[in-house]
Protein backbone atom coordinates (compact mmCIF):
# COMPACT_ATOMS: atom_id res chain seq x y z
CA UNK A 1 0.00 0.00 0.00
CA UNK A 2 1.59 3.67 -0.78
CA UNK A 3 1.92 5.89 1.43
CA UNK A 4 0.39 9.11 1.72
CA UNK A 5 3.43 11.82 3.42
CA UNK A 6 1.70 15.41 4.23
CA UNK A 7 4.38 17.91 4.90
CA UNK A 8 3.87 20.04 7.81
CA UNK A 9 3.57 23.36 7.48
CA UNK A 10 6.51 25.35 8.97
CA UNK A 11 5.53 26.91 12.40
CA UNK A 12 5.07 31.06 11.93
CA UNK A 13 6.34 33.89 14.33
CA UNK A 14 5.64 37.42 14.55
CA UNK A 15 8.78 39.73 15.51
CA UNK A 16 9.93 43.20 15.10
CA UNK A 17 12.89 42.98 12.99
CA UNK A 18 14.82 40.42 10.80
CA UNK A 19 18.19 39.98 10.00
CA UNK A 20 20.61 37.26 8.73
CA UNK A 21 20.92 35.54 11.82
CA UNK A 22 18.15 36.06 14.11
CA UNK A 23 17.63 35.35 17.64
CA UNK A 24 14.61 34.27 19.20
CA UNK A 25 14.12 34.29 22.90
CA UNK A 26 11.44 35.27 25.80
CA UNK A 27 7.79 33.07 24.56
CA UNK A 28 8.63 32.35 21.49
CA UNK A 29 11.71 30.69 22.31
CA UNK A 30 10.41 28.66 25.15
CA UNK A 31 7.14 27.92 22.59
CA UNK A 32 9.65 26.17 20.23
CA UNK A 33 12.15 24.69 22.50
CA UNK A 34 9.74 23.47 25.03
CA UNK A 35 6.29 23.03 23.23
CA UNK A 36 7.55 21.89 20.21
CA UNK A 37 10.67 20.56 20.85
CA UNK A 38 12.63 22.40 17.63
CA UNK A 39 15.21 21.12 17.04
CA UNK A 40 18.59 22.10 14.71
CA UNK A 41 17.77 21.97 10.84
CA UNK A 42 14.01 22.54 11.67
CA UNK A 43 12.86 25.67 9.79
CA UNK A 44 10.28 28.44 10.78
CA UNK A 45 8.93 31.74 9.16
CA UNK A 46 9.45 34.81 10.82
CA UNK A 47 7.27 37.75 9.96
CA UNK A 48 7.92 41.61 10.82
CA UNK A 49 4.94 42.95 9.16
CA UNK A 50 6.74 44.49 5.55
CA UNK A 51 4.37 41.66 3.91
CA UNK A 52 7.81 39.51 3.04
CA UNK A 53 7.64 35.62 4.72
CA UNK A 54 11.42 34.93 5.98
CA UNK A 55 12.14 31.46 6.08
CA UNK A 56 14.70 30.78 8.37
CA UNK A 57 16.65 27.35 9.63
CA UNK A 58 17.65 26.80 13.36
CA UNK A 59 21.00 26.68 13.66
CA UNK A 60 21.31 26.37 17.59
CA UNK A 61 18.42 25.82 20.27
CA UNK A 62 20.07 26.73 24.25
CA UNK A 63 18.42 27.30 27.60
CA UNK A 64 17.92 30.85 26.40
CA UNK A 65 17.28 31.41 23.20
CA UNK A 66 17.46 30.01 19.75
CA UNK A 67 19.84 31.11 17.12
CA UNK A 68 18.50 31.07 13.24
CA UNK A 69 19.85 31.73 9.87
CA UNK A 70 18.07 33.34 7.13
CA UNK A 71 17.66 31.14 4.25
CA UNK A 72 15.80 33.70 1.72
CA UNK A 73 12.64 36.05 1.62
CA UNK A 74 8.99 35.26 -0.16
CA UNK A 75 6.78 37.92 -0.66
CA UNK A 76 3.43 36.34 1.28
CA UNK A 77 0.81 36.10 -1.08
CA UNK A 78 -2.52 36.54 1.21
CA UNK A 79 -1.64 39.71 2.12
CA UNK A 80 -4.57 42.14 0.82
CA UNK A 81 -3.44 44.49 -1.61
CA UNK A 82 -6.03 47.35 -0.31
CA UNK A 83 -5.86 48.17 3.78
CA UNK A 84 -9.33 47.61 5.46
CA UNK A 85 -9.87 49.02 9.44
CA UNK A 86 -12.70 47.40 10.83
CA UNK A 87 -14.45 49.74 13.53
CA UNK A 88 -16.86 47.14 15.55
CA UNK A 89 -19.41 48.63 17.84
CA UNK A 90 -19.01 46.46 21.23
CA UNK A 91 -21.03 43.92 21.42
CA UNK A 92 -22.03 41.29 24.24
CA UNK A 93 -20.14 37.88 25.65
CA UNK A 94 -17.44 36.62 23.13
CA UNK A 95 -18.87 38.13 20.21
CA UNK A 96 -16.10 40.36 19.53
CA UNK A 97 -13.24 37.74 19.91
CA UNK A 98 -15.24 36.32 16.87
CA UNK A 99 -15.00 39.08 14.89
CA UNK A 100 -11.65 39.50 15.59
CA UNK A 101 -10.39 36.28 14.67
CA UNK A 102 -12.94 36.07 11.51
CA UNK A 103 -11.44 39.68 10.64
CA UNK A 104 -7.51 39.21 10.47
CA UNK A 105 -8.66 35.75 8.52
CA UNK A 106 -10.47 37.64 6.14
CA UNK A 107 -7.12 40.17 6.01
CA UNK A 108 -8.66 43.00 7.99
CA UNK A 109 -5.27 45.60 8.66
CA UNK A 110 -6.69 47.09 11.68
CA UNK A 111 -9.44 46.87 14.61
CA UNK A 112 -10.86 49.40 16.49
CA UNK A 113 -13.67 48.57 19.42
CA UNK A 114 -16.10 51.64 19.82
CA UNK A 115 -18.65 52.67 21.89
CA UNK A 116 -21.33 53.51 20.36
CA UNK A 117 -24.69 54.67 21.74
CA UNK A 118 -26.22 51.38 22.06
CA UNK A 119 -23.15 49.25 23.64
CA UNK A 120 -24.49 48.12 26.96
CA UNK A 121 -23.08 49.17 30.38
CA UNK A 122 -22.11 45.68 31.24
CA UNK A 123 -20.26 45.04 28.22
CA UNK A 124 -17.97 48.37 27.97
CA UNK A 125 -14.72 45.88 29.40
CA UNK A 126 -13.14 44.96 26.52
CA UNK A 127 -9.87 43.12 27.25
CA UNK A 128 -7.66 44.81 24.47
CA UNK A 129 -4.47 42.23 25.54
CA UNK A 130 -6.64 38.81 24.61
CA UNK A 131 -8.27 40.65 21.45
CA UNK A 132 -4.61 41.05 19.84
CA UNK A 133 -3.42 37.06 21.12
CA UNK A 134 -6.49 36.16 19.30
CA UNK A 135 -6.00 38.11 16.25
CA UNK A 136 -1.86 37.17 16.62
CA UNK A 137 -3.36 33.22 16.70
CA UNK A 138 -5.63 33.69 13.66
CA UNK A 139 -2.49 35.50 11.47
CA UNK A 140 -0.43 32.21 12.41
CA UNK A 141 -3.15 30.17 11.58
CA UNK A 142 -4.46 31.74 8.35
CA UNK A 143 -0.78 32.43 7.45
CA UNK A 144 -0.46 36.21 7.36
CA UNK A 145 2.65 38.27 7.14
CA UNK A 146 0.84 41.67 8.61
CA UNK A 147 -0.17 41.25 12.51
CA UNK A 148 -3.80 42.84 12.77
CA UNK A 149 -3.77 45.30 15.41
CA UNK A 150 -6.65 45.61 17.59
CA UNK A 151 -6.59 48.80 19.30
CA UNK A 152 -8.17 50.11 22.49
CA UNK A 153 -11.53 51.23 22.72
CA UNK A 154 -12.58 54.51 21.72
CA UNK A 155 -15.82 56.48 21.53
CA UNK A 156 -17.73 57.12 18.46
CA UNK A 157 -16.77 61.13 18.10
CA UNK A 158 -13.26 59.47 18.01
CA UNK A 159 -13.65 57.16 15.34
CA UNK A 160 -15.68 60.21 13.09
CA UNK A 161 -12.52 61.93 13.95
CA UNK A 162 -10.22 59.21 12.34
CA UNK A 163 -12.63 58.95 8.94
CA UNK A 164 -10.54 61.43 7.11
CA UNK A 165 -7.73 59.12 6.73
CA UNK A 166 -9.59 56.83 4.46
CA UNK A 167 -10.68 57.52 0.95
CA UNK A 168 -13.56 55.06 1.19
CA UNK A 169 -15.97 54.31 4.42
CA UNK A 170 -18.29 51.63 4.30
CA UNK A 171 -21.55 52.05 6.70
CA UNK A 172 -24.11 49.83 6.77
CA UNK A 173 -27.18 51.09 8.22
CA UNK A 174 -30.83 49.47 8.99
CA UNK A 175 -32.46 52.65 8.08
CA UNK A 176 -30.85 52.78 4.48
CA UNK A 177 -32.88 51.95 1.67
CA UNK A 178 -30.28 52.29 -1.57
CA UNK A 179 -27.52 51.98 -1.91
CA UNK A 180 -26.50 48.05 -1.71
CA UNK A 181 -23.08 47.77 -1.07
CA UNK A 182 -22.06 46.10 -3.89
CA UNK A 183 -23.52 49.63 -5.63
CA UNK A 184 -21.58 51.69 -3.45
CA UNK A 185 -18.06 50.04 -4.04
CA UNK A 186 -18.80 49.32 -7.71
CA UNK A 187 -19.90 53.58 -7.80
CA UNK A 188 -16.54 54.30 -5.79
CA UNK A 189 -14.20 52.00 -7.95
CA UNK A 190 -15.21 53.99 -10.93
CA UNK A 191 -14.83 57.55 -9.08
CA UNK A 192 -11.21 56.48 -7.41
CA UNK A 193 -8.34 53.61 -6.82
CA UNK A 194 -9.79 52.28 -3.52
CA UNK A 195 -6.89 51.55 -1.32
CA UNK A 196 -7.84 52.36 2.18
CA UNK A 197 -11.36 51.48 3.72
CA UNK A 198 -13.37 51.92 6.87
CA UNK A 199 -15.79 49.86 7.81
CA UNK A 200 -18.29 50.73 10.59
CA UNK A 201 -20.53 48.28 11.99
CA UNK A 202 -23.11 48.56 15.05
CA UNK A 203 -23.59 46.44 18.04
CA UNK A 204 -27.24 44.55 18.61
CA UNK A 205 -28.91 47.93 18.61
CA UNK A 206 -27.65 49.54 15.68
CA UNK A 207 -26.64 53.27 15.17
CA UNK A 208 -28.90 55.88 16.92
CA UNK A 209 -30.25 58.59 14.87
CA UNK A 210 -27.87 61.12 16.15
CA UNK A 211 -25.06 58.44 15.32
CA UNK A 212 -26.00 58.34 11.47
CA UNK A 213 -26.88 62.15 11.40
CA UNK A 214 -23.09 62.77 12.74
CA UNK A 215 -21.40 60.74 10.09
CA UNK A 216 -24.05 62.07 6.98
CA UNK A 217 -23.00 65.54 8.07
CA UNK A 218 -18.90 64.12 7.52
CA UNK A 219 -19.99 63.08 4.07
CA UNK A 220 -20.67 59.87 5.13
CA UNK A 221 -23.16 57.68 2.82
CA UNK A 222 -25.03 54.65 4.45
CA UNK A 223 -25.73 51.81 2.36
CA UNK A 224 -28.14 48.88 2.68
CA UNK A 225 -26.96 45.17 3.48
CA UNK A 226 -30.56 44.41 2.15
CA UNK A 227 -33.85 43.00 3.69
CA UNK A 228 -32.48 40.53 6.34
CA UNK A 229 -31.80 41.43 9.65
CA UNK A 230 -28.25 40.36 10.32
CA UNK A 231 -26.94 39.77 14.05
CA UNK A 232 -23.95 42.18 14.58
CA UNK A 233 -21.06 39.65 14.65
CA UNK A 234 -22.77 38.28 10.96
CA UNK A 235 -22.62 41.60 10.09
CA UNK A 236 -18.89 42.49 10.40
CA UNK A 237 -18.30 39.16 9.08
CA UNK A 238 -20.44 39.39 6.24
CA UNK A 239 -19.43 43.50 4.90
CA UNK A 240 -15.67 42.10 5.11
CA UNK A 241 -16.53 39.52 3.17
CA UNK A 242 -17.96 41.82 0.46
CA UNK A 243 -15.18 44.06 0.76
CA UNK A 244 -12.98 41.90 0.41
CA UNK A 245 -14.40 39.79 -3.18
CA UNK A 246 -15.68 43.28 -4.68
CA UNK A 247 -11.79 44.60 -4.66
CA UNK A 248 -10.31 41.55 -5.69
CA UNK A 249 -8.94 40.59 -2.96
CA UNK A 250 -10.14 36.64 -3.57
CA UNK A 251 -8.50 36.25 -6.85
Amino acid sequence: MARCVVEEKMKRFFVDSVCETPVLDGEIHKHLSVVLRAKVGNEVVLCCGDGYDYICRITSVSRTETKLSLCRKERNESEPTVRVTLFMSIMKGDKNDLVVQKAVELGAYAVYPVYTEFVQGYDRNVRTDRLNKIALEAAKQCGRSVLTKVYSPINFSETVGLLSEFDTVVFPYEKAITPSLKEFLQARKRETDICNVAVLIGSEGGFSDAEAQMLAQNGVVSVTLGKRILRAETANIAVLSVIMYELGQWQ
